[in-house]
């Protein structure tokens, strides 16, 4: 009971009606301060949703010389300031840059720069609840096709890589799985601590997957649709806890330990002051709660559970369809590590099974976590460098 507690908690910040400021949180600070180019455009999804979307087209040292198109997709709670927080030498996206490829970080609906839709405000509390009616199926569904769609237009480019870390996986497979004309559009797939089965996520966040069902009712008594949003309450208790404490930097550092994974020696401490100031960047309780669900399917990677009733409306049969991830063909490299307590190498190894045009990638360091993926000291020796590698063989 304290763990549903404790989401109703964090929860009842989400709900209120306070954005931070888009400029005082403006990743262009964060890409132009470094001495790289910045852009920024808005995409229209089919429905409704405006999503904010960042470019780097070209690195410092490519005398403006715009490569190959590469996406570099977030995941959840996060948006795309968490791959330039770093050193350019250690960002995904300056690295990226810098390798000569045209890198787009979008991001998803309803984070801290994708709150706008055509009709709906999700501030207003007349358009909160359907506003919110999302999970990361809809972003596979509706954003990423969009998304796509936009960079290769923008471009003239027929196809474009994709590099996606934790729900940035997973909304690829509901994407390909979905509509699967769409793999013909991507040249190779880099997934990074890949999420389709949750059957072996371990610490925390596996015991609030028990709490799943509960979560959903409680929300819905409170009105809650939306958790952890980047508001100013959000941001004075980060400010509180991880900046001006005595040891509070240790205090959000073991945090992020019970989250992702145990990993002394590769976490970066100067930038938990950044990391807390962009992160949480929002996400809708509908997302959680299917997250939850992928952790208690039986090892099925299954469309959202409305319920039996709401299921026969939705997709007229009693149970969720499972996403066919046969229909994935695009060639993917699967990138885990021992590690990492949410994506497990168990599950990594049922998703590699299902897919029939992919590669595993153990990363050659046991501590390695889930944000490591991000913001590992050593993320460029033990995982960009290779992953780059594989990449540039297309």
């Amino acid at each position: 009971m304290r763990y549903l507690i404790f989401i109703v908690f964090l929860g009842s910040f989400g709900c209120c009606n306070f954005v931070a400021a888009k400029d005082d949180l403006a990743v262009s600070k964060l890409v132009l301060g470094q001495g790289y180019p910045f852009e920024e455009y808005e995409v229209v999804t089919e429905d409704g949703y405006i999503l904010s979307l960042h470019r780097i087209p070209y690195g410092k040292n490519n005398k403006g010389k715009i490569g190959r198109p590469v996406i570099v997709q977030h995941g959840v709670l996060a948006s795309s300031a968490c791959w330039v927080l770093s050193r350019t030498d250690q960002g995904l996206g300056f690295i990226m840059a810098d390798h000569g490829y045209d890198v787009w970080m979008p991001n998803n609906r309803g984070n801290t720069y994708s709150l706008k839709h055509t009709s709906l405000n999700p501030n207003n509390p007349l358009d909160k609840q359907e506003y919110w009616d999302f999970s990361f199926h809809e972003m596979g569904y509706y954003d990423q096709p969009a998304i796509i769609d936009f960079i290769l237009n923008k471009t003239n480019h027929e196809k474009l890589f994709y590099i996606g870390h934790s729900q940035g996986t997973t909304q690829f497979f509901a994407l390909m799985s979905t509509r699967p004309e769409y793999n013909e559009k991507v040249i190779h797939m880099s997934a990074l601590a890949p999420i389709a089965f949750l059957d072996h996520t371990r610490g925390t966040l596996r015991a609030l997957t028990f709490f799943a069902n509960y979560i959903v009712k409680v929300a819905r008594f409170f009105n809650i649709y939306n958790v952890l949003s980047s508001s100013p309450w959000i941001r004075r208790i980060e400010n509180i806890f991880c900046k001006t404490l005595p040891m509070s930097d240790i205090i959000c550092e073991n945090i992020l330990f019970l989250i992702a994974g145990f990993d002394a020696q590769n976490v970066n401490k100067t930038l938990i002051p950044i990391i807390t100031t962009y992160t949480p960047a929002g996400a809708s309780t509908k997302q959680l709660v299917h997250f939850g669900q992928l952790a208690n399917n039986g090892q099925r990677f299954l469309q959202y559970n409305y319920g039996w009733y709401k299921n026969m409306i939705h997709y007229r049969q009693p149970t969720p369809p499972p996403y066919d991830l046969s229909l994935v063909t695009t060639p993917i490299t699967l990138h885990y590590s021992h590690n990492d307590w949410v994506s497990g190498v168990n599950d990594v190894q049922k998703l590699y099974s299902s897919l029939p045009n992919a590669e595993g990638k153990l990363v050659p360091f046991y501590y390695f976590n889930h944000l490591d993926f991000m913001w590992a000291k050593d993320a460029w020796k033990l995982l960009y460098k290779p992953m780059l590698e594989i990449i540039q063989r297309y």
